[in-house]
């Protein structure tokens, strides 16, 4: 099935029916109808002190009285935090947002959860996702012996940049058959971690729009494995995440290795 009969609208843009687009295209129609703007992170230098930068290997900032998450009984490990106050770039599915904090079960791949709902948290869910409206209140958790081990490391933004649709996703906008999204040098998928863009998928579409409900989901960020920080828990792939539009305290991941 093409991808443009489904209901996925990825980097924060706003919901439409897809501008599909018959027939061969020219190379500058294809980058257009092909391009959409991310933001991408690099996770290189220590972590420094200071609780409201965006991080990787650590989260440091929670409501007052927050408990921690746990999987199994299991504090989980503190992924990241996303501070999208200081990012060049907020898909719109995000703008309701200021701070975004990841936390991830040390056998995730194992039995991975696909969705998870922020306002009725399971307790047997693999991953956490936590969101704050603003950072006013916002406090710095004591955070239980989780046995991470992984190196907090400094988020710094690379500003704006250019990201393109491989094949899994480019049916969405345009007749894969008449046309080859990966046959200009151009056409690459950015696969850092990062806000808006496509999904640098390695498998096949994100699986969310595979089942039917009454959610559509917008693509919001990929986590890539991030050595600096120790983290390789994707194996040779990426995390993809996604909101519902209709259930915004609905999170979706996928995650694809090769």
């Amino acid at each position: 099935m093409f991808g443009w009969l489904k209901k996925f609208m990825g980097g924060g843009g706003k919901y439409a029916p897809p501008p599909y687009l018959q027939g061969p295209l020219s190379d500058a129609e294809l980058r257009r109808a092909l391009e959409r703007t991310s933001a991408p992170l690099v996770f290189s230098k220590p972590a420094n002190i200071d609780p409201f930068a965006t991080m990787f290997g650590t989260v440091r900032l929670a409501q007052q009285g927050e408990a921690w998450p746990s999987h199994g009984g299991t504090p989980m490990w503190p992924l990241c935090q996303i501070n999208l106050t200081q990012a060049p770039l907020i898909p719109e599915r995000l703008g309701d947002l200021s701070l975004i904090t990841l936390f991830i079960a040390p056998d995730h791949a194992t039995a991975p959860t696909r969705i998870i709902d922020t306002r009725n948290p399971d307790p047997a869910a693999t991953w956490a996702l936590r969101s704050y409206p603003t950072l006013g209140g916002l406090t710095i958790p004591k955070a239980p012996t989780h046995g991470s081990a992984l190196s907090p490391r400094f988020g710094e933004w690379e500003g704006l940049r250019s990201d393109y649709a491989n094949y899994d996703v480019a049916g969405q906008v345009i007749d894969t058959e008449k046309n080859d999204p990966g046959a200009y040098d151009w056409s690459a998928t950015i696969q850092k971690t990062k806000l808006g863009g496509w999904p640098a998928t390695v498998q096949s579409e994100p699986w969310w729009d595979y089942t039917k409900s009454r959610d559509n989901w917008d693509f919001v960020m990929q986590i890539e494995n991030e050595p600096a920080a120790g983290w390789s828990g994707w194996g040779e792939g990426a995390a993809f995440i996604a909101r519902s539009r209709q259930r915004p305290h609905l999170w979706a991941i996928d995650v694809q290795f090769t």
